[in-house]
């Protein structure tokens, strides 16, 4: 029985966000190398996906047309990782939900200036309305461009709104399914050419049977949410699930709050700024 777009956007956004909650705890208590984290993660939920992806029928068409797009979304997914992890190692899950949302801004830029599609008022309202989120949670916000977190969170916006929109490109022109495991495959490649010593640390990590299994519940909950999202994307319309998800950085913060008794301070001002970033991304997505 086939579910409903509905529930698979609920399971999206749950999915995703316990994810994160998950990879601020690991991360942060596990002080794991964040490229040979990159490169563990992205391998075994690629894997998780390919499974799927064989099972359902694997397929790559028109694939040699793209390869510009897909090396473009590689590279951006594959230090995007890097910079993801070394982020939530900074920032705590409440924050960092909000930090990632800019990612959303740099997709509107790229839809203006590479798909010709119009910037209007309300859009840049939006994208006003989630820096504001982003300023919110910074102790001082005069001192944003000093703050390494605020910083990396920044960039990880930069880099997934760059990976999404290749991504998105190439999703267009073949198989959804087939492309979303061989887009977080793809990715392991870039992240070991970036930091080639990192093979050197992956057997260690690989030998820890606790952490392993930490990681693959993290890969399970993430593979489900992207998988989920995609199917919703298939059945419902675009402009109605677009800003459903984006609940999920409101969701993230709740469970942060509820979970991570270290994340539970400045509870009004983090609740704030993920109800001002949530509205700022609805903006950019419904207008």
């Amino acid at each position: 029985m086939m579910l409903s777009w509905q529930i698979l956007t609920a399971i999206s956004v749950l999915g995703l966000s316990i994810s994160i909650i998950l990879q601020r705890i690991l991360l942060h208590g596990d002080k794991i190398n964040p490229y040979a984290y990159a490169a563990i993660f992205q391998a075994m939920v690629g894997a998780l996906l390919l499974a799927v992806a064989i099972l359902v029928g694997f397929r790559l068409p028109n694939i040699e047309t793209l390869l510009v797009p897909v090396a473009i979304s590689s590279v951006a997914y594959g230090l995007g990782h890097i910079m993801y992890a070394k982020t939530l190692q900074k920032v705590e899950a409440s924050a960092f939900s909000v930090y990632f949302a800019t990612h959303a801004i740099w997709m509107m830029l790229f839809g203006v200036t590479l798909f010709g599609e119009v910037l209007t008022w309300w859009q840049g309202a939006g994208a006003i309305f989630i820096f504001a989120g982003v300023v919110l949670l910074v102790k001082r916000p005069s001192k944003l461009l000093s703050d390494k977190g605020a910083l990396y969170g920044l960039a990880t916006g930069v880099l997934f709104g760059t990976a999404i929109t290749a991504w998105a490109y190439v999703g267009r022109y073949t198989d959804t399914l087939s492309w979303a495991a061989i887009s977080f495959l793809l990715p392991v490649i870039v992240v070991l050419l970036a930091r080639p010593k990192t093979l050197k640390t992956i057997p260690a990590i690989l030998k820890k049977r606790t952490l392993m299994s930490k990681l693959l519940v993290l890969a399970a909950f993430y593979g489900i949410g992207s998988l989920a999202m995609l199917y919703a994307y298939n059945q419902g319309a675009l402009s109605v699930i677009s800003p459903l998800r984006q609940t999920g950085i409101i969701v993230t913060t709740i469970l942060a709050l509820m979970f991570i008794s270290a994340e539970r301070h400045n509870i009004q001002r983090k609740i704030a700024a993920a109800l001002i970033c949530f509205a700022g991304v609805v903006l950019l997505l419904v207008s």
